[in-house]
């Protein structure tokens, strides 16, 4: 058996930037801070890490508290879910239903996330485009801000549901950005690419990606392929 540990953001799903919307709100709320991912990038990293990297880099060198970061992406979830409910350009990306209800279906996968999302933000998201039915388990950002761990947790959470131990040579983490693939590789598993974010098919095999696709539509039969018949 297989075990597919999916990121959410520009791998499953497109939220038209209600994530960024919804952080800018709570640090404005917060902290009086006016568009907080001003020269930020997020790409790959956890939501504790990013609210981290505010306080460095746009409020000189403030370290937050756990606490303070604790509030802030508590706000940051109050507004997520009003950002993702209207936001004009969700979407689901191209042939991802189609894939997870063929994996589904498939005796030999089990399916869950690994993503810098906190656990609820990430739920948000999904919920939108009915993708929650799809995923039992995860390692999510509000379990470790060092991304290799969260998906150390989220392959940990899968053994205790499915009830057996997954090889490392069976567990592939699935993701956009050379930070999925860093951290898929630090925790032990095999790693794919998706070129549907920032980053490109070279980009990403370049970072280490065992295998890489351009999308999950055009490439679904390779990707089904390479990931069991590894």
């Amino acid at each position: 058996m297989k075990l597919l540990l999916f990121d959410i953001d520009q791998t499953l799903v497109n939220t038209g930037g209600a994530g960024l919307r919804a952080l800018d709100r709570a640090c404005q709320q917060l902290i009086q801070l006016e568009r907080a991912m001003d020269g930020i990038s997020p790409h790959g990293k956890t939501d504790p890490a990013i609210v981290r990297e505010i306080f460095r880099v746009r409020l000189k060198n403030i370290s937050p508290s756990q606490r303070e970061i604790e509030t802030i992406l508590e706000a940051y979830l109050s507004f997520l879910k009003d950002e993702v409910r209207l936001s004009p350009a969700y979407r689901v990306l191209p042939g991802i239903i189609s894939l997870l209800d063929h994996l589904v279906a498939h005796d030999g996968a089990a399916m869950g996330l690994a993503t810098g999302n906190i656990e609820m933000g990430g739920r948000v998201k999904l919920e939108r485009g009915g993708l929650n039915r799809y995923f039992d388990f995860g390692g999510y950002g509000s379990d470790a801000e060092d991304r290799s761990e969260l998906v150390r947790k989220g392959a940990a959470r899968a053994a205790h549901k499915i009830g057996r131990t997954f090889l490392a040579d069976d567990t592939f983490v699935i993701g956009d950005t050379p930070l999925d693939i860093e951290a898929g590789k630090r925790a032990g598993f095999k790693t794919v690419g998706v070129a549907t974010g920032s980053y490109s098919v070279a980009q990403l095999l370049e970072a280490g990606a065992t295998f890489a696709v351009s999308d999950l539509e055009k490439d679904r039969d390779y990707f089904l392929r390479s990931t069991f018949m590894a």
